[in-house]
């Protein structure tokens, strides 16, 4: 069996779910093998299917398979799967990677051209919206794909600054990727196609529903090295399900403050304080903490200048201000950074280092701050200039080792 048939028929097993699909893979090495197992090969496998999903694995037809794949060839729609070395690593590495990917447009090569996620709410402010044409348009001019879900609001304005500034933008839709949906975004579709890519997991002609959305925003995350939330409208936006997706595969995910008596600004402001989301204070800061991915590394001025076209008009009472206070307060953190560096570099009088070899740039410089004397997470936080989910993953993985510990609630070199 060809081995775009399989995928597509193993993704048509509604009852496995791309989870279980995963383990599958893992158990019995390619789809053409899940295809090939009976019923027994089937339930003793380690994957502990249900009956429902044996089952569904045994209905060995692939007449629909054959006929999704007959559409995507009239309609100009490529198949990527996890077989294909288009399928990007970091979407592959995720616990329920899409087994098809339905593509329309050009693909980037996400392995090269890192993705960043900017997302947000439907009931944007003018605000928002300049703040995310300005993230998506600083993205751009830098060399990044700006990955989004092309929903009204935020998501559209982060596609629309991406391909202003004449760069790539890819767009995960929760239904079929010929499916235009919202449809006042049909000319903002075409666009995308033209610089960038539509893509799905879902067959053509599938109508969008509310399950597919939470399974889409998997995608955006997953496809990206870390995800921005602009604004929230509640505890049940997608915005926030994209943070969550990002959190639990490992990406830093950031948040642009706002305002605190804003609705659309109440959830990002809350991930920001709770430490699941590092303060986002300009779209330069963005491309600086990423631009390491690059294999060429973005003059900063081109992004300063993309910045400035996409707000130079500041629609909003007091948002430039806002942005140059997020600015000042960028430039004091990276005072001070320096000022530890400097300080961690220079040579200690009477006591000698305890850190062990093998320890990474970034372990060994949290490791030292609290040699220093810093003291709690939000310190570190604030002295390395790391993202603050990275600090806080730093900090746990050297408790792990030894290295640090917590004594009343404050931490210190060693174990007890």
């Amino acid at each position: 069996m060809p081995s775009h048939l399989s995928y597509v028929w193993l993704s048509q097993r509604q009852q496995v779910g791309p989870r279980m699909a995963a383990e599958l893979l893992r158990a019995f090495g390619s789809p053409e093998a899940v295809y090939a197992a009976d019923r027994e090969a089937l339930a003793k496998s380690p994957c502990g299917l249900r009956k429902v999903q044996v089952d569904a694995l045994c209905d060995k037809d692939t007449g629909e398979a054959e006929r999704i794949i007959e559409q995507c060839a009239k309609k100009d729609i490529c198949i990527i799967t996890p077989g294909d070395d288009a399928y990007p690593d970091r979407l592959r590495a995720i616990a329920d990677p899409p087994l098809t990917l339905y593509v329309r447009g050009r693909w980037p090569d996400f392995d090269v051209l890192p993705g960043i996620a900017v997302v947000g709410t439907r009931e944007a402010t003018a605000y928002g919206l300049s703040t995310a044409e300005s993230i998506g348009a600083a993205l751009a001019r830098a060399g990044f794909v700006t990955v989004s879900g092309m929903a009204l609001g935020n998501d559209g304005a982060a596609h629309r600054g991406a391909l202003r500034a004449g760069g790539l933008t890819v767009a995960v839709l929760a239904g079929g990727a010929d499916v235009c949906y919202p449809p006042q975004h049909r000319s903002l579709m075409g666009d995308i196609m033209l610089s960038g890519a539509i893509v799905s997991e879902y067959p053509p002609g599938t109508e969008p529903k509310g399950t597919h959305y939470h399974a889409r925003n998997r995608i955006i995350s997953g496809l990206s090295v870390a995800a921005v939330i602009v604004e929230a409208g509640g505890y049940r936006s997608g915005a926030l399900i994209t943070a969550r997706h990002a959190l639990d595969q490992g990406r830093d995910v950031y948040a642009v403050p706002g305002a605190l008596d804003a609705p659309q600004s109440k959830a990002c402001n809350e991930l920001i304080e709770k430490g699941e989301a590092a303060l986002l204070r300009s779209p330069e800061a963005l491309v600086r903490a990423y631009s390491g991915l690059l294999r060429v590394r973005p003059a900063e001025h081109r992004v300063q200048q993309a910045f400035a076209r996409q707000t130079g008009e500041h629609p909003v009472p007091g948002a430039k201000s806002a942005w140059e206070d997020i600015r000042r307060r960028e430039d004091q953190v990276e005072k001070r950074r320096r000022q530890a560096e400097e300080k961690a570099s220079a040579p200690s009088e009477g006591k000698a280092s305890t850190l062990p070899d093998g320890l990474r740039e970034d372990e060994r410089r949290i490791a030292e701050l609290v040699m220093q004397g810093t003291d709690t997470v939000e310190e570190l936080i604030e002295r390395c200039g790391l993202p603050a989910p990275r600090v806080m993953s730093l900090v746990t993985m050297l408790e792990m080792d030894g290295i640090l510990r917590r004594e009343k609630g404050r931490l210190v070199m060693g174990r007890k």
